[in-house]
């Protein structure tokens, strides 16, 4: 599957400049996979379906840097996550999203594919 979405990419014309850049894609590309519970080496219709619904989401543009910074998304994601949880989000996870949310900012994804009225609602509570 990382494959697939790696073609897909190149599609929509997103090019990989470098071996890092490529590491960088694929740890982002296995990390979606793995918590959307699709084996790497997934090739059944049914899943490249699915991927294809969450792919279509994301701008053609923005697809590289996604996966480069998916990482960082799912932090922000199980941060809104612990909110939703309790209502509560101890003072070093506010003090992380913060981090978190700079890096994606410069990535220029601030808002685009995270929760972001949970986010903005954690930030404005503990600030």
């Amino acid at each position: 599957m990382i494959e697939y979405i790696l073609n897909y990419m190149e599609s929509k014309g997103q090019i990989i400049a470098s071996a890092a850049e490529q590491a960088a894609v694929e740890t982002g590309i296995g990390l979606y996979l793995e918590e959307n519970g699709i084996d790497s080496e997934e090739k059944r219709e049914y899943f490249r379906k699915y991927v294809d619904r969450h792919l279509a989401l994301i701008a053609p543009a923005d697809l590289k840097g996604y996966f480069v910074e998916y990482p960082i998304i799912s932090k922000v994601n199980q941060i809104a996550i612990e909110q939703a949880w309790d209502g509560t989000v101890a003072p070093e996870r506010v003090t992380e999203l913060y981090t978190l949310m700079e890096k994606l900012n410069a990535a220029g994804l601030y808002n685009k594919y995270i929760p972001a009225v949970e986010v903005k609602s954690i930030l404005g509570k503990y600030s």
